[in-house]
């Protein structure tokens, strides 16, 4: 579970692969990985792709093996979210034009650059996940991923000319992981708006959290609702959170739409009639 093989095969039998082509693919795809490590944002956990063979034979193929950066420390499970991450991120990528939620601007250039591989020189790229997980990126497959990143690029053009600024907000998230952030205590806290952060504690905060809560509330993905004092970078980007107020979210029972349902409230009218009336001012 914890090595990747990428087999990259030429357009024929008779086309020729540059190995020097094949090796920069290989170089642009773990780039691809590590990208998809650094959004997971787990430092405990922390590792590298190691090359521990290669066949220059046609297909060309290389192994990769995670090796961690403190020999003492398990890595195989966060090397399985990364895995999940990169085939989750390419696919919906290429299938729905969705940018990988670990994907920053910079990541961009090599994805374009593996894509453009494919359109030139290069009939297939296969990821090897392990357990019948492959990810195949062909010419065809290879066009839909470019035309999403142009998409993707024209809107980070945009959102770059935002400039750097401070607000007030609640957001809610995942705790991941606690620690210190800029040598100040904080929490690893992962949003669907804005993906990982740290967000900061006072001291307050930090005797509150210290006394009732404990690692399990960490590994049980408990889910917060926190006000804070938010500042974006240039972009648009939320570069920390300093939390004023933290609450847990508690399960929300499910609500009975048989008892808020209104069988009169269109007053009989087909549901298009009723709007339309509705707009052109016709209803009281």
């Amino acid at each position: 579970m914890d090595h990747i093989v990428i087999t990259i095969r030429p357009p024929s039998d008779e086309a020729l692969l540059t190995v020097s082509d094949a090796m920069r693919q290989v170089i642009d795809m773990l780039a691809v990985f590590e990208a998809a490590e650094r959004g997971l944002g787990d430092p405990h956990s922390a590792f590298a792709w190691r090359l521990e063979k290669a066949s220059t034979n046609s297909p060309f193929t290389v192994v990769a093996r995670a090796e961690p950066e403190e020999p003492s420390s398990q890595i195989a499970e966060h090397v399985a979210r990364v895995k999940t991450e990169v085939a989750t991120g390419i696919r919906g990528l290429i299938e729905r034009g969705m940018p990988p939620r670990w994907m920053e601007p910079s990541d961009i250039t090599s994805l374009r650059s593996i894509f453009s591989r494919n359109q030139a020189g290069i009939a297939s790229t296969d990821i090897d996940l392990e357990n019948g997980n492959v990810v195949s990126i062909t010419p065809a497959s290879a066009d839909a991923g470019l035309r999403a990143l142009a998409a993707i690029n024209a809107a980070v053009d945009v959102v770059a000319s935002l400039q750097e600024r401070e607000a007030y907000g609640e957001i809610e998230g995942v705790m991941i992981a606690a620690g210190r952030y800029r040598n100040r205590p904080a929490i690893q806290v992962r949003s669907e708006l804005y993906g990982f952060f740290w967000c900061v504690l006072s001291n307050t905060l930090v005797a509150e959290w210290g006394s009732e809560h404990s690692m399990a509330d960490i590994w049980e993905g408990k889910t917060l609702t926190i006000e804070a004092r938010l500042s974006y970078g240039i972009g648009g980007k939320l570069a920390k959170a300093e939390a004023l107020k933290i609450r847990e979210v508690t399960d929300v029972p499910p609500i009975d739409l048989e008892s808020i349902l209104d069988p009169n409230f269109t007053a009989g009218l087909d549901p298009s009639e009723y709007l339309r009336r509705l707009h052109d001012g016709d209803l009281s």
